[in-house]
Order: structure tokens, then sequence, then C-alpha cells
């Protein structure tokens, strides 16, 4: 499952895989609040086994969805793990 993917079941639109890469996912933009980030990220580590929070100590990777995209391919490919089951640069 994508990174967008992903961010569109959290927040209950499926609109929201389609935004485009430089959109904002805190202030700005989607605006998401704590308990949905905390969401987001127990959802991408359950999907793709990549911990944002422990990999990114700043969360500099929550900038936009693309920088969080990035970033959860960059790890995945590092642990070696590949694409399984979709395109994490969505």
């Amino acid at each position: 499952m994508s990174v967008p993917a992903i961010l569109a079941a959290v927040v209950g639109d499926p609109a929201v895989a389609a935004l485009p890469r430089d959109t904002p996912l805190l202030s700005g933009g989607l605006a998401l609040d704590s308990v949905t980030v905390v969401r987001l990220l127990a959802e991408i580590r359950t999907a793709t086994g990549v911990d944002v929070a422990d990999l990114d100590l700043d969360l500099d990777a929550l900038a936009t969805i693309g920088t969080l995209t990035d970033f959860v391919a960059e790890h995945r490919e590092q642990r070696g793990d590949g694409e399984q089951g979709g395109d994490a640069r969505g």
C-alpha cells in the first residue's frame, strides 16, 4: 500500500491519495492533528515496516506528502524489502 493510500485511509477521504506531493501534512495543507499523525505513523509502520518516528527524530519527513513518501521508500529499500503490494512513491 502506498503512503498516499495509507494517508487517505487514515483521514477517511479517498481524494487525499490524489493530492500533489508538495501538499503540507501539518500546518497549511492537510493540517493533520497530533492524534491523526500518530495513527498515520502507526499505519505506515504496520503496512511497510518503517517506523518513521524511530528513524526520524525531528519528524522532518512529515513536511509534505512527498517527503513522507520518499522517506518510507528510502528506508524500505535500505531494509531490502523492496516494493511489495504497491508503489510507495505514489
